[in-house]
């Protein structure tokens, strides 16, 4: 047999390992979806107290996200020349990859709250402007500050800084990476440290006064940076061998599973940052990205998909909560509106909604836009 595989082959085998991000990109958003939707549930249910065990630190799905989110890029960018036209058009594909999704499941959900709110009064549409323009609602309460109208939200304007973040680097070329560093050394350390402030927890973050200013300075931005790392340590083939020859042990693994999974189940050191669930879904990722590398797995393809339509199930599960509390409210029937009935009902319909959403806007809409708007 060769010791080469063809053009076919590489590409084939390149696929298969990128799956684990799908799987993963899955994982956090049912993580999310439990955390918040385990509330419907009532105090004495067996699935409640199942699904607090498993997913108090549920949001840590965001984190691993966030970390997700600064790999790919490095991954997409990678053979990126640099200057203004390729810079903007690396701006404009994540603008709108994130903005009408977004779009459209904040207006949805402002028609379903529209019975308990005026959505056309001063302060809800001030709410929907700042939040679809990915601006923080306030300036206290790190790292959520408000959270948004849609209160996942809130991490899309870390995600979006992100891009911008990327933008300004990718202006810069071969340089990117280090103006990148540069970047995150003035805002993240430097700034404050000019207050005599510098933490590493999100929620004790030094409070600036306003509104963009706290945001590019809370330390959960360290978990892009994280992801970032890990994807140059990736791309590099000296560093990912080397790495590789690490996490192809199956006991390496094994324990770095074993520890994640105590750690969110525990709830041991828990919370949003680096040196938080940060470092644990750092660890989660970076030991499967190079696993994977060394192997051919075949996921299941629902697995997969799971991952595909992630962003939808993350955005959507908020508003098809408040949809079907409203229904029942509507119809006098507030006792069905918690509980495992609901609970099951809620999941299954995100899901649903998810998938349909994913088909026909993520991928549909995204492509006629795209058809469009040629830049």
């Amino acid at each position: 047999m060769s010791k080469f595989l063809s053009e076919n082959e590489r590409s084939q085998k390149a696929s298969l390992k990128i799956e684990i991000i799908q799987v993963l990109r899955g994982i956090a958003a049912i993580m999310v979806l439990c955390f918040h939707l385990k509330e419907l549930l009532k105090p004495d249910d067996i699935l409640k107290k199942v699904l607090d065990l498993l997913f108090n630190s549920g949001a840590a799905g965001v984190d691993l996200f966030f970390i997700i989110s600064g790999f790919i890029m490095v991954y997409v960018t990678q053979n990126t020349t640099g200057g203004l036209k390729p810079a903007f058009h690396f701006l404009y594909k994540r603008a709108l990859r994130i903005w009408p999704l977004y779009c459209i499941c904040t207006l949805t959900y402002a028609l379903i709250l529209s019975p308990k709110i005026t959505i056309l009064s001063k302060a809800a549409l001030t709410e929907i402007a700042l939040s679809l323009s990915f601006i923080p609602l306030s300036y206290s309460s790190p790292p959520f500050f408000g959270y948004a109208f849609l209160g996942t939200g809130w991490s899309l304007n870390y995600e979006m800084y992100f891009y911008l973040l990327l933008t300004i680097a990718l202006l810069f070329g071969k340089q990117r990476w280090l103006i990148f560093s540069v970047l995150i050394a003035v805002t993240l350390i430097l700034l404050p440290l000019s207050q005599n402030d510098l933490t590493a927890r999100p929620l004790e973050a030094h409070n600036f006064g306003n509104k963009i200013l706290n945001l590019i300075t809370n330390p959960i931005i360290w978990e892009f940076v994280y992801g970032c790392i890990i994807g140059l340590l990736y791309i590099n083939k000296s560093t990912a061998s080397i790495l590789e020859k690490v996490f192809r042990s199956k006991i390496i693994l094994a324990s770095v599973l074993i520890y994640v999974l105590w750690e969110n189940i525990s709830g041991f050191y828990g919370g949003h940052g680096p040196f938080y669930w940060g470092a644990t879904m750092a660890s989660l990722f970076l030991s499967l990205i190079f696993f994977n590398s060394t192997q051919t797995i075949k996921y299941a393809p629902w697995l997969v998909h799971l991952g595909n339509m992630s962003f939808s199930i993350y955005l959507w599960h908020i508003p098809v909560s408040a949809f079907f509390t409203q229904l029942f409210d509507s119809l006098s029937l507030q006792g069905n509106s918690t509980g495992t009935a609901a609970f099951l009902l809620i999941v299954s319909a995100t899901l649903i909604i998810s998938n349909i959403s994913y088909l026909l806007i993520e991928k549909r809409l995204h492509n006629f836009i795209v058809s469009k708007i040629q830049l």
